[in-house]
């Protein structure tokens, strides 16, 4: 087995350390890495993590999709069910979601809806959010995009669909956001989390092969960097062989 790590991998990793035996997760349509990062983290040290929501999940992958909504992903798993139901329950609640979306900027709102000119005359549509409801009803979110520019890391998004921290604390309180909302910001360069203070995104660590100053570069904001930033722990020998030989046999994570 190669010892190489793909960017891919290394977000699958982390995302799969920060979730906990017992929770109660989903992910969005477009879920190669959270799908491979609960997989991950349910052969590892959450067994009983619990996995609802966006139309399937499979326990037992073996090839990875690009989308849950892919009918080949559907194999071994205990249930699907249809948008109506998913809707229907997801007041309930979850522990955590994961996000993307066209724009991301420094208090991790997240803009899936345009980009440029207006809502009614976009310079570019996007998809918007089917899954709009998880953004009150999850604890709390990862935002998980596999690019990571100047282009999606903006200092304010054109428009947006899920809220992170807004403008900070107090615009936070005033809309009544009382979930912890994003808690990383996982990408194939680094990893952000959000100041405890002002909640604006900042860099935690850097994946090998990448400085602070060239994440800096590729990010449209100020990322608040003091000093030296850590090397993000890369993964175990075990977590790679899992990954690998239980999870992703296709090698979708490393194409």
């Amino acid at each position: 087995m190669s010892a190489a790590v793909s960017p891919l991998e290394q977000m699958v990793v982390v995302l799969a350390r920060d979730l906990a035996d017992g929770e109660l997760g989903a992910a969005g349509a477009a879920a190669l890495v959270p799908m491979a990062a609960i997989a991950l983290a349910r052969e590892l040290h959450a067994p009983n993590l619990t996995v609802g929501g966006e139309m399937f999940f499979n326990p037992l992958p073996g090839h990875l999709y690009p989308s849950m909504l892919d009918d080949r992903a559907l194999g071994r798993c205990e249930a699907a069910e249809t948008f109506i139901e998913l809707f229907g329950h997801s007041h309930h609640g979850l522990d955590f979601f994961f996000h993307s979306g066209l724009q991301h900027d420094s208090y991790g709102n997240i803009n899936l809806h345009h980009v440029g000119g207006t809502l009614d005359a976009p310079g570019m549509r996007g998809p918007g959010a089917a899954n709009l409801s998880y953004c009150h009803t999850s604890t709390r979110f990862y935002v998980c995009p596999t690019v990571h520019t100047t282009r999606n890391f903006v200092e304010k998004v054109d428009f947006i669909t899920i809220p992170g921290h807004l403008s900070g604390p107090e615009a936070k309180r005033a809309a009544g956001l009382k979930k912890e909302g994003p808690r990383f910001v996982v990408t194939p360069r680094a990893v952000m989390d959000f100041d405890k203070t002002t909640l604006r995104m900042r860099l935690k660590s850097v994946h090998a092969g990448n400085t602070s100053e060239e994440v800096q570069r590729h990010t449209g904001f100020d990322l608040a960097i003091r000093g030296e930033v850590p090397q993000t722990r890369p993964p175990t020998e075990e977590e790679l062989r899992v990954l690998r030989e239980r999870i992703d046999t296709s090698g979708a994570l490393r194409a």
